[in-house]
């Protein structure tokens, strides 16, 4: 368990319900834009280091293979949004 947990003598289900609290407290108090942008932000990072293959395979279980196969069509100017 985290030592700050134990200053306040917090047990391990205390130590995860105040973190969950914490959490949702953050959350609650983000604006719609706000929130958008966290999680546009955690994508973000979280693909920084995927590579080509990795990132069509994230898509294709995530999505499906159409969406796949529109996003390319897009990139490539074949369509417009």
């Amino acid at each position: 368990m985290n030592q700050r947990a134990t200053e306040y003598d917090l047990n391990d289900v205390q130590f995860e319900r105040l973190k969950e609290l914490y959490i949702n407290t953050i959350v609650d108090s983000m604006s719609v834009e706000d929130f958008r942008q966290f999680v546009i932000g955690t994508y973000e990072d979280d693909l920084s280091n995927y590579t080509l293959n990795k990132l069509f395979e994230e898509i294709k279980y995530t999505l499906d293979e159409e969406f796949l196969e529109e996003f390319i069509k897009q990139i490539r100017g074949k369509i417009t949004d």
